[in-house]
This record gives structure tokens, C-alpha cells and sequence, in this order.
């Protein structure tokens, strides 16, 4: 079975809205809804089917001992928060809830070579320049961050691979990005 895990951003809808309004408004676009950061390297394909790994980050962000012992390497790494599920996309509290990874866990996890992180959030470092430096950082080992896809509990356990299609002509630094989970 597989089943959409990016989400779909109507004309209608405030963050939507919001990026029509920037001055930059086809990058602004890039980066709303399920998308990748890529401000210093792209994805050297389109269409990619790996493995993935979950992560329960319901009562908090994982620590290195977490990451540790995994067996990540030419994976796709999900960090499923609950929170694109429990707040709605773009809503205020989606935007508070620290869903960000501490720089070490984050190196610890580069150490391992996954070719991709997905968070059910708006990243996985926080707001302005560490996210940035985080999406870097990242892109620097091949290794790309694919922000706010949808999860539940019962796509979160059974997942078992991942199929990601990239539009890496997209002229945005945000890469928007279909996502599915085969179970």
C-alpha cells in the first residue's frame, strides 16, 4: 500500500497567501508545504526509493545515544514528531513547538550517511540561522532535510520504505518535494 505523506497547499491558504505576498515570491513559494532547503547543493535526482528509519520524537527530540546504534546509511531518516498532525500546517502553535535537533545529534547523525531527514515539523534546527546552517550542513554530506510531511501513529509504525520525488528545476532554494510511504 502506499500511502501521501506531503501535503498540498491551496491557493486559499494563509501560508499561500504569505508567500504570493514576498518580494521574492517564487522562492517564498519553494519554500511552503512539503519542500527541501537546498541552498548550497541539490539532490542529483528526482525520484529516489529507500529504506527509511523512524525515530518516535513524540516526547522529545532525540539524544546521541538514540542515534547511536542505527543503521542509517543510504536511508531515509523520518523524525516523527506528531505535530504537523496535531496542530494543522502553518497554525501558530505549529510554528512554536521545538521539534530541533541539538548540533551534536545532528552530527551524529551525518556520521552515519543517511540521504535524507523528513521531519513532520518545520525543521530540525530552529528559526532563521540555524536552520539554515542545519539544511548546510546537511547538504554539504549529500544529505538532504525534507520538512513538513504528514504522519500518524498508524503510518509512522509501518512504514518501511519511502519513495521521494524531487522538482529539482525549481528555481526556489525551497525544492518542493511528493513524498509517499510504502507499507
Amino acid at each position: 500500500m502506499i500511502k501521501k505523506l506531503s501535503i498540498d497547499i491551496a491557493e486559499d491558504h494563509s501560508a499561500f497567501l504569505w508567500a504570493k505576498k514576498q518580494s521574492d515570491s517564487v522562492n517564498a513559494l519553494g519554500h511552503i508545504g512539503t519542500h527541501i532547503d537546498c541552498y548550497s547543493n541539490s539532490p542529483s535526482e528526482s525520484i529516489f526509493e529507500l529504506d527509511t528509519v523512524v525515530i518516535d520524537c513524540l516526547n522529545r527530540m532525540p539524544i546521541i545515544s538514540d542515534i547511536e546504534n542505527l543503521n542509517i546509511e543510504g536511508k531515509a531518516i523520518i523524525l516523527y514528531t506528531g505535530v504537523l498532525n496535531k496542530y494543522g500546517y502553518g497554525s501558530v502553535e505549529y510554528g512554536q513547538v521545538n521539534t530541533f535537533l541539538l548540533e551534536p545529534v545532528l552530527d551524529e547523525i551525518l556520521k552515519s550517511r543517511p540521504k535524507f531527514i523528513l521531519i513532520d515539523s518545520c525543521g530540525i534546527g530552529n528559526h532563521g540561522n540555524e536552520h539554515i546552517n542545519f539544511d548546510k550542513k546537511c547538504e554539504k554530506e549529500n544529505c538532504f532535510v525534507i520538512e513538513n510531511i504528514f504522519l500518524d501513529d498508524q503510518i509512522a509504525s509501518s512504514i518501511k520504505r519511502i519513495k521521494i520525488e524531487v522538482d529539482i528545476d525549481s528555481k526556489s532554494t525551497g525544492k518542493p518535494c511528493n513524498v509517499y510511504a510504502i507499507i
